[in-house]
């Protein structure tokens, strides 16, 4: 389990937004979920080993952060790194 997952408590959430830059729209989910840290560099880039996808594809494919989400479109924040007990 990641630690997005542990910190977020869910694993599949619907969320709406009015943003529609998915920049804007992860600022909005790392805010609703104190997940930013994790995900996000202070900069508010995503961070080197963090990974966001849209529709299944990295978001660096599809055109970074400032691609347009459309309703309907999947969000999916991976942060593949979990702590050691």
């Amino acid at each position: 389990m990641s630690i997005a997952r542990l910190r977020a408590g869910v694993g599949v959430v619907e969320f709406s937004s009015q943003e529609s830059k998915l920049r804007d729209v992860l600022k909005a989910i790392v805010a609703s979920y104190s997940i930013g840290d994790i995900i996000l560099t202070e900069e508010k880039e995503v961070r080197p080993w963090a990974r966001v996808l849209v529709n299944g594809r990295s978001h660096e494919f599809v055109g970074g952060l400032d691609v347009e989400l459309r309703s309907g479109d999947s969000v999916t924040l991976i942060y593949p790194y979990t702590e050691n007990f």
